[in-house]
């Protein structure tokens, strides 16, 4: 495979992108709806399910997605980028690679360490680790945290996105398909 393209990513990594993406916004969005959304406990219970499958799921594709995204580098920037923008992509793209391990490794460790197996739709995936309440305590912490943190950093990174996407549709100087 080639490496990331001077002025894009190539198809295996926009596949990447988006397949990470609809995983990791589908667990956060059914994490926030959960957590601020005034169920009762049998709505968050039925919605549990789904939010624990997808977080295992982003989990396994993004050991997969931040490797391949390790081994093959970020895009190059383009040179009339200014130097603090730069940075601030660069930060935002490496928060939301992290946040792809961290938020399911650590819904998964305050599951495990809270006397609890990890199941989804009733398959145990993972034994209970027994009563680690120091473990549990400090995974609920990450996980809520992270959640609110990387909602913020999410919002920046769809913003630029749009923001890139419609200055180079009004350049006209690259077909929109490489845009997505």
């Amino acid at each position: 495979m080639e490496r990331a393209q001077r002025n894009g990513y190539d198809l295996l990594a926009r596949v990447n992108h988006w397949v990470a993406a609809v995983g990791f916004m589908g667990a956060l969005g059914l994490g926030l709806v959960m957590a601020y959304g005034g169920l009762d406990r049998e709505a968050v219970g039925g919605l549990m399910d789904w939010h624990k499958a997808l977080g295992v799921f982003v989990f396994a594709f993004g050991l997969w997605r931040v490797g391949w995204r390790i081994l093959q580098g970020f895009a190059a920037d383009h040179l009339s980028t200014p130097v603090w923008q730069r940075r601030i992509a660069r930060g935002v793209h490496i928060a939301l690679l992290a946040a792809i391990l961290l938020m399911p490794l650590s819904g998964i460790l305050m599951t495990v360490a809270g006397s609890r197996e990890l199941q989804v739709f009733g398959v145990t995936l993972l034994p209970s680790l027994g009563e680690i309440a120091w473990l549990d305590a400090l995974a609920d912490w990450m996980h809520g945290t992270l959640g609110l943190f990387i909602t913020g950093v999410l919002a920046l990174h769809i913003i630029a996105g749009l923001k890139h996407l419609w200055l180079r549709v009004a350049r006209e100087d690259e077909p929109m398909a490489q845009q997505i």
